[in-house]
């Protein structure tokens, strides 16, 4: 290695030093608490004699060190926080006539996940961009360019799980699994609007049974807990406002009620009406509405 050669590689490290101090004024280092970003000098050792090098000129000293800091970044991305990692390994001669080499880790917590993918992604982009930038100090702008790609990044790779459910969620869950089967009985039935209203909301919840119309008036379901439980919700509410329903007093006609897991016995396993006949249908005959309501327990 020849005299110039040495120089030219002492003046990068001198260089390469002076953006680290640099960077520790932006960001801090791990003994400051206050800060969400800090950098860290990876190889404490190699940076003391890099340091010991520079401050007693020891040019004839044919070993420089390669450097090599992390930089601990932190994003707030709706409601969640992703923590980055970026590490640059500074070989000698940076950033006079060698590159930064980049690397990127991250962590994060709430619902976004940072695949591996995107790491990749970014990683490779930033080692592009690092390459357009030989010969002048690069890490600053590099760290701003991972910042600034950032929100394409998690557009094009990254999973936002669904939200943590709520407890009462569990109840769904239960509700969905059960078979539930109502019988409603009013007075009368006889509104020609009223018995295609109902037909069409029973159907909607994809509930099976049948409507008898005339006197008394009998609706007879059978579906999931939950869907027959929006069922009555619809039928009791007030006629007069959006979303239909006929008034209060249909809440006092549920006579039957009958909730089953779906593999209990008279339950999904033995459906009075079967998955691939779901339907809901009007009958007139009173005796057919018994016997069918016989069959189910609900009288």
């Amino acid at each position: 290695m020849d005299q110039a050669s040495k120089e030219e590689k002492l003046e990068a490290l001198e260089r390469t030093i002076q953006e680290i101090e640099a960077l520790q004024a932006i960001y801090g280092d791990d003994d400051d608490d206050d800060t969400s970003s800090k950098i860290t000098i990876c190889s404490q050792s190699e940076y003391n004699k890099a340091q010991h090098i520079i401050d007693t000129e020891n040019k004839d000293n044919e070993h420089i060190p390669t450097l090599e800091i992390e930089i601990k970044l932190q994003h707030e991305h709706d409601q969640n926080t992703l923590f980055q990692s970026l590490r640059f390994v500074l070989p000698p001669g940076y950033p006079a006539y060698t590159t930064a080499i980049p690397s990127l880790s991250s962590s994060s917590s709430g619902t976004l996940k940072l695949t591996k993918a995107a790491q990749q992604y970014t990683t490779c982009s930033l080692t592009t961009k690092s390459k357009e930038l030989i010969g002048v100090e690069a890490l600053l702008e590099l760290v701003q360019y991972a910042q600034d790609i950032l929100p394409d990044v998690i557009s094009q790779f990254c999973k936002i799980d669904a939200p943590p459910k709520e407890e009462e969620d569990d109840d769904n869950n239960s509700e969905e699994k059960q078979i539930g089967r109502r019988w409603i009985w009013v007075h009368h039935i006889t509104n020609t609007q009223r018995i295609k209203d109902i037909c069409s909301e029973a159907r909607s919840h994809h509930l099976s049974g049948y409507i008898k119309s005339g006197y008394p008036g009998i609706v007879l379901i059978e579906g999931s807990t939950k869907s027959c439980n929006s069922f009555v919700t619809w039928i009791k509410g007030n006629k007069s406002r959006p979303g239909g329903g006929f008034g209060r007093n249909w809440g006092h006609h549920v006579r039957g009620e009958i909730d089953l897991n779906d593999n209990d016995e008279g339950g999904g396993g033995a459906r009075c009406f079967k998955e691939e006949e779901k339907c809901f249908e009007e009958v007139v005959d009173l005796d057919v509405i018994g016997v069918i309501m016989y069959v189910v327990r609900l009288i």
